[in-house]
């Protein structure tokens, strides 16, 4: 028999002490157990030869921790592990908040079978009831949730509320914004999961007492015990979502501040027309768009695997030899930034990350020299059009912490939107008669610009230099609008919807 004080230490969460509670009823079977405790999540490995099973060893610990039933522990990590091997065979991660089922009842009978000793009698399993544990994605996020806030699990919306504010007020006035993030998705998490467990309960209350009252209020019904299947069980009725999480309306540098999202942008972008309207401004802020311009030139030149530097005095500076060095020194920061948006969730900077690995495993390894020289002559009012697409867009996806500009990213959409509208006013007036293509250099050298290259070594046309750049400037503004539809039909789902009912029949 277990001695009373490994049972006790068991039962305030001490990993050792459930590891040694494990180890004593699964050795019998060439099964041992280690276990590690971190804040709320507890590991547990299970070694054996060959790995134990999954669903039973899943079940067993199941029922020993509803069991137990330490403080504070919200997620269970499991592990399975054949003996020799360093990666594990299985693993699995279970909440234990009561959320929605009953999955350890499913998988009991084969438990109980497969982890007893010789057919004799579990020493611990038999003591524990099947259990409710939750294995589900929501509710790890939940306990999470609760884990960034510090606050204990199953705390109340009111008690949410006071530790968001009060921490939010301190952090503001620290000015540490990185902290920020994580307490504003860990506060909208928790806010919309308790809303919806009020809403499930008190539908449920209703349900309960509609139907305890149903007998005395409807004579005509018949009673609880007298052809019950007669009665046509309850009607389900559907929670209403909750609102979207971290939704903060009250920081104008968060991403999810829909008034920014909605009003700040397109503000943006009026203030870069008008900064192209104004001759003065124009020429003074005229820097801008050379920085773009020769930023387009080396990044052409980097992802081809060329050193490259671009100068603010219009002149960007390049090795036409290819360089290992470059090349991996950007795959190196493109790692970088896949594994950051990977680690913090972050889908776009992942996709983002990835696509440009392959264009530059392209244009550096595959590409021609010839389309290499004229790409490097494109991409100088090319960077002029799409790289500052490419910034004005970004306004809408947080990077992830290595890279924050969560205030950064209002200067730079201004100059982008200046840089744009440039370009794009420039390519509408050219076919109509009232501009002229940009042949010659910012130095003066009328042999040596840009469009003099595309036309005099790559057999480019007026039509084809015109054509092309108008056609990317034209796709650049329909892929801003589109991201800028896409996030507001998003944070305003609901009221779009709800307007598309009133006018449908």
């Amino acid at each position: 028999m277990m001695s009373p004080s490994l049972m006790e230490q068991a039962k305030d969460g001490d990993a050792g002490a459930i590891a040694a509670l494990l180890n004593s009823s699964l050795s019998p079977k060439g099964i041992t157990v280690r276990a590690e405790r971190e804040s709320y999540s507890l590991c547990l490995w299970f070694t054996g030869s060959p790995a134990p099973p999954q669903a039973a060893t899943v079940a067993y610990v199941r029922r020993a921790i509803e069991r137990l039933q330490p403080p504070n522990l919200g997620i269970l990590q499991l592990y399975g592990e054949q003996t020799g091997f360093a990666q594990p065979a299985w693993s699995e991660e279970i909440s234990l908040l009561s959320l929605a089922s009953d999955a350890a009842v499913e998988h009991e009978p084969y438990a109980r079978e497969a982890l007893a000793p010789n057919g004799e009698a579990d020493p611990v399993a038999p003591a524990f009831e099947p259990s409710v544990l939750a294995n589900s994605s929501t509710a790890v996020v939940v306990v999470r949730a609760y884990e960034e806030m510090g606050l204990p699990l199953g705390d109340s919306l009111a008690q949410v509320e006071a530790v968001y504010f009060k921490r939010r007020a301190e952090l503001l006035r620290k000015g540490d914004r990185a902290a920020l993030e994580p307490l504003k998705w860990a506060f909208g998490t928790l806010k919309t999961h308790l809303e919806q467990r009020a809403t499930t309960e008190t539908t449920a209350t209703s349900a309960a007492y509609t139907s305890s009252h149903s007998t005395s209020l409807r004579p005509d019904l018949p009673s609880p015990g007298v052809n019950s299947t007669l009665r046509s069980p309850p009607r389900q009725t559907k929670s209403r979502p909750g609102p979207p999480p971290c939704v903060d309306d009250t920081d104008v540098l968060s991403f999810q501040n829909r008034y920014s999202n909605g009003l700040v942008f397109p503000v943006l972008l009026l203030l870069g027309m008008l900064m192209n309207a104004m001759p003065i401004v124009n020429a003074l802020f005229y820097g801008i768009k050379i920085w773009l311009h020769e930023f387009g030139h080396a990044t052409v030149a980097w992802l081809s695997g060329r050193q490259a530097l671009p100068l603010p005095i219009g002149w960007t500076s390049y090795n036409p030899q290819r360089s290992l060095f470059v090349y991996l020194g950007i795959l190196t920061l493109l790692g970088l930034l896949f594994w950051a948006g990977r680690r913090e969730g972050q889908r776009w900077p992942m996709g983002l990350a990835a696509g440009l690995a392959v264009v530059q495993f392209y244009m550096t390894w595959l590409l021609p020299a010839k389309s290499f020289d004229m790409l490097m002559a494109f991409g100088g009012i090319g960077g002029e059009i799409y790289l500052a697409a490419l910034l004005m867009v970004s306004f809408y996806f947080p990077l992830p912490n290595y890279f924050r500009w969560d205030f950064y990213r209002f200067p730079v959409v201004l100059g982008a939107a200046f840089c744009f509208w440039g370009q794009l006013w420039l390519w509408q007036q050219i076919p109509r008669g009232k501009a002229s293509i940009p042949f010659g250099s910012l130095w003066g050298e009328t042999e040596h610009g840009d469009m003099n290259q595309l036309a005099n070594l790559h057999g480019w046309t007026p039509g084809d230099i015109i054509g092309t750049y108008s056609a990317i400037a034209h796709l650049c503004l329909f892929a801003i609008i589109a991201v800028y539809g896409y996030t507001l039909f998003r944070q305003h789902r609901e009221t779009f919807m709800a307007l598309g009912r009133q006018w449908l029949p």
